[in-house]
């Protein structure tokens, strides 16, 4: 017989119901970054939706053949922090938060952040649990409030991402969320006339994403470990060299069919025989399908002018995950950093809430 749903009057009810327990073993994860994984699965679109027909007969455009005409670019990152890992039974619940904001750079001032201890980066808590976790029951308030102001709002998921650990599905729930904060981020900056690059893939789905000629947004995917879906063999990309790319094609989206993600790959450094990876990153658009043929040049112009001045802000030498990894990117991710608050005092307000001062 299926067991009767219960009414709980707020999450906090709920866990202690189940008896919820702060995993000792569990060591603060510290700042990272996040890496969007298990991308929807593609097709292919017709090759009246590629930049040319035959990629065999595609010539790189020397940089000195591309006219600089970016002088400013907004770069959009997200960054997340696990302040503590609850067992519920065999369950496992992440208590953490998000934050994302953009750096600006500019070619005569340099890089900096769009955002200051005043004027905040946006900031979200999360309490990441899986959804099967909370199947058929009925809670009336679904932020968990720990005191203090740290209120921590309530994220399902019911899918484990492929980096996840024993199989966590509430680490997802956090990338769920980082995504549309991140997407905040983005559309608050397409009005400003520069082009906006997001760290990640944009998603398929998304029609204020669209493509706008100048601006983007583009999604910059910096760690290719392979690429499907290419009318040649990816030996292809080991030909490149500093800013050069290949021809964009474009694949359908399985989410709305009126949209296509047009990308494209950009060798940031000099081709190396000995490592054919390394400064390889996807630029990627998402276009509706019935603009594609009145915007088709305006891509090709804009994924030419990003390929221009991508490569002269990053270096090849090992630090920080360069040089797919930007200077404006590096700088966002530290500034991010400072904004989260201390482990240690989100888990004793925990401890605090559910089992007392002395506990």
């Amino acid at each position: 017989m299926e067991e009767e749903a219960r009414l709980f009057a707020d999450i906090a009810e709920f866990l202690g119901s189940v008896r919820v327990q702060l995993d000792h073993w569990f060591q603060e994860e510290g700042n990272f970054t996040h890496s969007f994984v298990g991308e929807e699965r593609k097709t292919l679109a017709p090759s009246e939706f590629w930049e040319v027909q035959d990629w065999s007969q595609w010539e790189a455009k020397p940089r000195d053949e591309v006219e600089e005409k970016v002088r400013r670019a907004y770069f959009v990152d997200g960054r997340m922090r696990i302040h503590a890992r609850i067992i519920a039974g065999t369950t496992v619940i992440l208590l953490g938060e998000i934050v994302a904001g953009y750096s600006e750079w500019d070619a005569e001032k340099g890089i900096s952040m769009g955002f200051s201890p005043q004027e905040r980066p946006l900031l979200r808590r999360v309490l990441g649990v899986p959804h099967e976790l909370l199947q058929g029951q009925i809670i009336e308030k679904r932020d968990l409030d720990l005191g203090e102001g740290f209120i921590f709002q309530l994220e399902e998921s019911t899918r484990v991402p492929r980096d996840a650990q024993a199989g966590e599905t509430s680490r997802q729930a956090f990338f769920n969320a980082l995504s549309r904060l991140e997407r905040d981020v983005v559309i608050d900056l397409l009005n400003r006339g520069f082009p906006v690059i997001k760290d990640g893939i944009l998603p398929t789905s998304d029609r204020l994403l669209s493509f706008r000629p100048g601006v983007g947004p583009v999604g910059m995917v910096k760690r290719i470990e392979q690429v499907p879906l290419l009318p040649v063999g990816a030996e292809s990309l080991f030909l490149l060299n500093r800013g050069e790319r290949t021809p964009f094609v474009s694949v359908l989206s399985g989410e709305d069919p009126s949209l296509l993600k047009v990308f494209s790959y950009l060798k940031l450094v000099a081709r190396e025989e000995h490592h054919p990876w390394k400064g390889i990153v996807r630029l990627e658009v998402v276009v509706r399908k019935d603009d594609f043929a009145s915007v088709k040049d305006d891509i090709s112009v804009f994924f030419n002018e990003i390929a221009w001045f991508l490569p002269t802000l990053t270096g090849d030498f090992p630090w920080r995950r360069l040089p797919e990894n930007l200077f404006p990117i590096i700088a966002l991710e530290d500034y991010l950093g400072q904004f989260f608050a201390a482990s240690p005092w989100v888990q004793y307000l925990w401890q605090k809430k559910f089992w007392g001062e002395n506990q």
